[in-house]
């Protein structure tokens, strides 16, 4: 349990964060990680997480614009999901060396969906969202879909003399190309959209 518990505020919207405080939070749950540091040519990792955190009104602190954000700053009781209240998060990656300079990885990340509070309707949404985010999007539960993105990774070494160290490495994310919503517009959040599929390529040097 945590007294005055902090979080942030935009200001209308834009990419300007004010801090807010509420009269306490409570926050419970697990996390653990599976780690395979070597096996033979393989290594990797498997962490997850379980978290339930809930906000108490009233607000204690910070500054709130618009009527909307007023009402809910005179409310004095009740309370909500906090912004950080996805139930289910796993994350994975599992690296296995090819050869000797070279390496090939593979991961995934799932997480359960996050919380909103949205004063409009599904029609509303999407009329102003669109039919891919509202298809995104539970109403019914006030929280985002689960989300969902495959990896893959792959390196060479390609020059390493002393503490000299030149790499080139490949990355695709988003592999199943699935429009992934973190966050959707509400009071005490914002529209957060993952990348749709996208590939890059690095040079890394180290000396």
């Amino acid at each position: 349990m945590a007294s005055n518990y902090a979080d942030d505020d935009l200001l209308l919207n834009t990419g300007v964060d004010f801090p807010i405080a509420f009269s306490r939070a409570i926050l419970y749950g697990a996390d653990g990680t599976l780690d395979l540091p070597h096996w033979a040519k393989l290594s990797g990792s498997l962490s997850y997480s379980y978290l339930v955190a809930n906000t108490w009104f009233p607000v204690t602190g910070g500054l709130f614009l618009g009527e909307d954000a007023i009402n809910k700053k005179t409310q004095d009781t009740g309370h909500f999901p906090a912004s950080e209240d996805q139930r289910q998060t796993l994350q994975t990656r599992f690296d296995y060396q090819l050869l000797r300079r070279v390496f090939v990885a593979g991961g995934a990340a799932y997480g359960s969906g996050l919380p909103f509070d949205y004063d409009g309707t599904s029609a509303d949404a999407l009329q102003e969202y669109g039919q891919q985010v509202v298809n995104r999007i539970n109403f019914a539960r006030s929280r985002v879909k689960p989300t969902f993105s495959a990896q893959a990774f792959a390196g060479v070494d390609l020059y390493q003399e002393g503490r000299f160290h030149m790499r080139m490495e490949a990355d695709g994310a988003n592999l199943n190309n699935r429009l992934n919503v973190f966050y959707f517009d509400g009071l005490f959040s914002r529209n957060s959209i993952g990348p749709a599929r996208n590939f890059g390529l690095r040079l890394i040097t180290s000396f």
